[in-house]
């Protein structure tokens, strides 16, 4: 019956197929239909949009949660005299340097009934027989600021002893993006790249309005960690997605391109933020093209690619033809029963044969763990991963936030860094085809080290050579970053290949986590420290690649074979090519 019939006359029978011509149809259609046309730009569309919006909340930190220009301690004894602002600090702050932290502990309502004049005397007076001890602003006063709107630190006083608390903001976003990691990975592999992505994009609209309108600052931190699980929701279903069901033709500059759309959304973000100085205005601007997401969920459809795994053909059917199926899987026919198992004792388990728990343990949950770790060969490769992953993730993320360390303007930071991240992803592509991975790699980490360290040769004053500096070293981590995924996926064989990869993710977020802390505790004590401590970390990284093998130029291997346990790397001891061991 042809499809001209079966339409004429749907109550006719539906033709029968077997399920491998089924699954040879659609991956045929598929292939067709992810050639070229409307199909395709719908699917980049949807999928880097979103993308774009991610970029957002890499750098908002630096303008959302920056430290005031100016803070001093607000004495409410002293309102009612007609002392101008800088008398008044000078009274309360004057030989301190604690930036409006702390203040002399006079009996300021007295000062305040006495004239300017006769209350400077008189501090001066009494300071030379006792000077008066330090104490916390919050005991006299409160704390006040310039620009207070700008910043969310002045909502909650997340300054002086509290200062702290202000990092929480981007480590919330930080361990947002290690729970949304694995866990909308999970998600998307058992439900749907679709069903992920929308979960994806309600924690993210969510998250963004707890952080616009919260009161207090433990929900907009929870507002901050729902975003970046979120980032994780959008991120991974919709990269999925573009690899799955677009060709390969296009699939390589869509996936430089998806890759791109992130430092795009930075640049939007400080060109918003330019414009829109109050940071509860300037989280709404950013809060509102998320409702963009409520039409991407709409209009996505489900990976046809995983839609054929998990056999739902007439849903896949559907999207690719564009009409409903008129097709019925065949059932399989069942197996022959010589090869049934009739006899009652083979399936009883033979006496002494069973099995502890440890050893399913061993064999279940804890095999890829064990295998990772158990081999020599492979736990100095796993080791070394872990460190470059860290150092590269820790890098990243301390060259976006390290504006105010560097003295310069926020907004020309992220500028910068988002147009310097576009060309890094350019580069690796190139140098791949004629330097292999190893080199590339460590090309790149001992580029980026070089161009940190030498911030520290460059005079205080000289705020352009000290970004210019910095900026090749984001250059280089960036470019660092696309190449050290692919090389350590070639790393490993297919048996533990997807165990090597989550658990470097994970030292990844570690790094993460950690930069914003590097940033603000470390970059406090001397601007040049953050900087100091990546490029010497990402020199060993470096140097640390040069032991791993060359992977570019080898078949990936599937299993840990003989050759690997005899000090073969891992990544080149393909089960069926052996090598023996030398003496």
């Amino acid at each position: 019956m042809t499809k001209s019939k079966a339409n004429d006359n749907p109550e006719k029978t539906r033709e029968h197929i077997s399920e491998e011509s089924m699954k040879d149809l659609l991956t045929k259609q598929l292939e067709i239909v992810g050639s070229g046309g409307a199909y395709v730009w719908a699917i980049f569309f949807l999928c880097v949009t979103p993308n774009i919006l991610n970029g957002f909340h890499v750098s908002s930190y630096t303008l959302l949660g920056h430290l005031p220009e100016d803070q001093w301690c607000g004495l409410p004894d002293l309102d009612a005299t007609n002392w101008t602002l800088a008398q008044r600090r000078h009274i309360a702050e004057g030989g301190l340097n604690s930036g409006g932290c702390t203040v002399w502990d006079w009996n300021y309502k007295h000062l305040g009934q006495m004239s300017y004049e006769a209350a400077l005397n008189y501090t001066s007076h009494m300071s030379e027989i006792s000077r008066p001890a330090e104490v916390s602003c919050k005991v006299k006063g409160s704390y006040e600021y310039a620009d207070p709107e700008s910043t969310f630190v002045s909502d909650w006083d997340l300054t002086c002893e509290r200062s702290i608390q202000r990092t929480s903001a981007q480590v919330s976003l930080s361990l947002g993006k290690f729970c949304g990691s694995f866990t909308f990975g999970i998600l998307a592999d058992k439900f749907g790249r679709k069903t992920s992505f929308t979960l994806g994009a309600a924690f993210f609209v969510v998250g963004s309005f707890f952080c616009t309108f919260s009161p207090w600052y433990s929900l907009f931190l929870a507002g901050r960690f729902a975003l970046g699980a979120a980032s994780s929701g959008l991120f991974y279903p919709a990269f999925t997605m573009i690899v799955e069901n677009v060709c390969l033709k296009h699939r390589s500059w869509m996936s430089i391109a998806f890759s791109a759309s992130y430092p795009i959304g930075m640049i939007i973000l400080a060109i918003i933020g330019y414009l829109i100085q109050p940071w509860r205005h300037l989280q709404l601007a950013l809060t509102i093209p998320s409702l963009l997401l409520i039409l991407n969920c709409y209009l996505m459809n489900e990976s046809p690619r995983w839609l054929i795994t998990n056999q739902r053909y007439d849903r896949v059917y559907k999207i690719l033809f564009k009409q409903p199926s008129h097709y019925e899987i065949q059932p399989a026919l069942a197996a022959p029963s010589a090869d049934l198992v009739t006899d009652k004792k083979s399936l009883e388990p033979e006496g002494g044969s069973s099995v502890s728990l440890l050893d399913k343990l061993k064999s279940g949950p804890l095999k890829s763990i064990i295998e990772l770790f158990g081999n020599p060969s492979v736990r100095k490769l796993i080791f070394t991963s872990y460190f470059m992953f860290c150092v590269t993730s820790l890098s990243y993320y301390v060259t976006a936030l390290n504006a105010a360390n560097l003295s310069v303007s926020r907004y020309l930071y992220i500028v910068a860094t988002g147009l310097v991240d576009i060309p890094s992803y350019l580069v690796p592509v190139i140098m791949l085809r004629f330097t292999g991975r190893r080199i590339t790699t460590s090309f790149l980490f001992l580029w980026t080290g070089v161009s940190l360290l030498l911030v520290l040769a460059v005079p205080t004053g000289s705020t352009t050579w000290i970004v210019a500096f910095a900026m090749l070293g984001r250059f280089g981590i960036s470019a660092t970053y696309s190449v050290v995924t692919l090389y350590t996926a070639e790393l490993y064989p297919t048996q533990i290949r997807n165990s090597a990869l989550g658990t470097c993710s994970t030292f990844a977020h570690v790094g993460s986590i950690s930069a914003p802390y590097v940033v603000d505790v470390l970059g406090a004590l001397g601007w040049y420290i953050p900087t100091t401590i990546c490029g010497c970390c990402v020199l060993v990284a470096g140097l640390l690649t040069l032991t791993l093998p060359e992977t570019g130029t080898d078949k990936l291997s599937d299993k840990i074979d003989g050759a690997a346990a005899a000090g073969a790397p891992a990544a080149v001891a393909a089960t069926d090519a052996a090598q023996p061991e030398k003496k």
